[in-house]
């Protein structure tokens, strides 16, 4: 993370463990007094690296005023939210709207709760904290694995969940529904193969099902419910309910499917059930900015004018809803037909003159000033992009809490002998190294940073290595969706292609037949 504000700093630092667990220690050298409170709350993001969404909207409201038209006033008013670790001193001319908060929409109550939110109509809504239930680590997938068989129970009237081997009933994992996960609890799913709920949910409300469903599908394990409820499938997304009643892939199905699986899961889960992302319906419905995901602008910077229009195909085929496209014609232009076609897109997409003397760098500077999204992301010509890239992207720097995130270049694409290999490389882990072409950052990071440095070659590397030195963290989530192509026109870096053709996990004739890999 990053100090926080504070007014005279003249110096800080921060001393971590050398064996990654002990004691921490922050020291701030201010050149006039300040409060302790204040000096407090500025050290906190210093160790906690999670970064909020962009958002165009607030949930702070202010005291002094009349209270929005979509929040009922009681006497009294306002009535702060229950306050989270960063909110220990209140400011004293705002209050935050928690979505867990006790609050009147429309005149139904949202009353708190551990799952969520729940209304009076009974009709609950599952929020789930996605920085405590998410893939980070997960690496192994497959038949391999050892299964899991889950139950919840209603013990003391509080629901809890487990997870036991299905030979002995020894149980490997365990919680209460509704608590985040610990770092116990997220390694010891990372190492399971599939998780099946067995057996009734006795005394369990619907709503604590869904809850513990959601969570644990957001962490990536295959999650298979084969008598998945009506009253519980209510009060899940739409989208997840097939994914969970769906069948487990065979012992002797493709080792992708296995993968695949959980990947569309947690997809479904996170974007519906995600904090940040879910806002209960009544209060999104009401006010939709807090409910709406952040926007993301495509920067496209290219020389070959051939093709742009295949590389913005990509694009606009994104399931991802708030999207643009920024085309820096670098030193070329082109047809009139293509730009009559690239007006007619269904998002929208800006095109861009750039001198052709200007470096790569400068090039991309000026798509990025052009640029309206809060997210921006770096995308090659040349790549192939499956439909859910970006959204792959968004979740995870939600999750992550990272300054960058990408995916690496673990699918490569051989142009010349027209083969596909997947190649051995670590995914949903931090790391130094991301492939340029997927590349996402907020755009106000970018800008902190000194943006793009004005040089033809490497100015992924250098935004890479800037974002390090400043302190910031970078991200690898999983490489699906995303194939970088190896041709004939010349590279950056060139290591020659026995050097993605030695020991490949996989290899495919053309593309790898998967739609992740093929715009819808």
């Amino acid at each position: 993370g990053r100090l926080g504000a504070l007014p005279f700093v003249v110096h800080h630092e921060i001393r971590l463990p050398g064996t990654g667990t002990g004691s921490a220690a922050v020291r701030v050298e201010l050149a006039a007094p300040a409060p302790l409170g204040a000096i407090l709350a500025a050290m906190l993001p210093v160790l906690e690296p999670w970064r909020p969404l962009p958002a165009s909207a607030s949930p702070d409201l202010p005291r002094d005023s009349e209270p929005p038209p979509w929040l009922r006033a009681e006497e009294g008013w306002p009535r702060p939210a229950e306050v989270g670790p960063r909110d220990k001193i209140l400011r004293p001319y705002d209050v935050r709207l928690a979505p867990s908060a006790e609050e009147a929409v429309d005149g139904a109550v949202l009353a708190r709760s551990a799952y969520g939110a729940a209304r009076a109509d009974d009709v609950g809504e599952v929020v789930v904290d996605a920085t405590t239930a998410n893939p980070i680590g997960r690496q192994g997938y497959g038949p391999e694995l050892p299964d899991g068989r889950l139950r919840l129970t209603g013990a003391l009237d509080t629901p809890w969940w487990e997870i036991a081997r299905p030979d002995d009933g020894a149980v490997v994992v365990a919680g209460r529904v509704g608590d985040p996960l610990t770092e116990r609890q997220r390694g010891a799913l990372t190492r399971l193969g599939t998780v099946t709920l067995v057996g009734p949910s006795a005394g369990v409300p619907p709503l604590a099902v869904a809850a513990a469903l959601a969570q644990l599908a957001m962490t990536g394990v295959p999650l298979h419910v084969p008598d998945l409820g009506e009253d519980v499938a209510g009060r899940l997304a739409p989208d997840l309910v097939p994914l969970l009643r769906a069948p487990l892939p065979g012992r002797g199905a493709d080792p992708m499917a296995w993968e695949l699986y959980g990947i569309a899961q947690r997809r479904a889960a996170l974007r519906h059930h995600a904090s940040g992302f879910a806002w209960p319906r009544a209060l999104a419905s009401a006010y939709p900015s807090l409910g709406s995901p952040p926007t993301v602008s495509a920067l496209l910077v290219t020389r070959r004018s051939r093709l742009v229009m295949a590389a913005v195909a990509a694009m606009t085929a994104q399931s991802y809803p708030a999207l643009e496209v920024v085309v820096g014609l670098h030193g070329c232009d082109l047809p009139a037909d293509v730009r009559a076609r690239l007006g007619e897109q269904r998002m929208p997409v800006r095109v861009l003159p750039v001198p052709g003397e200007r470096s790569l760098g400068e090039a991309l500077a000026e798509a990025t000033r052009l640029a309206e999204g809060g997210l921006v992301t770096k995308v090659d010509d040349d790549d192939r992009y499956g439909p859910e890239h970006i959204w792959d992207l968004v979740l995870a720097r939600h999750y992550s809490g990272a300054t960058v995130v990408g995916k690496g270049a673990e699918f490569v694409y051989l142009e010349a002998r027209d083969l596909t290999v997947r190649r051995y490389m670590g995914s949903e882990l931090f790391n130094t190294v991301v492939a340029g072409g997927t590349i996402l950052l907020g755009k106000g990071d970018l800008e902190n940073v000194g943006g793009w440095r004005p040089l033809p070659r490497s100015v992924d590397r250098g935004l890479l290595d800037r974002v390090l030195q400043d302190g910031g963290l970078v991200y690898r989530t999983h490489g699906f969706g995303f194939v970088y192509t190896r041709h004939g026109d010349g590279h950056t870096w060139d290591p020659g292609l026995d050097y993605f053709l030695h020991d490949p996990r996989q290899a495919w004739r053309g593309l790898p037949p998967y739609q992740e890999f093929r715009p819808a």
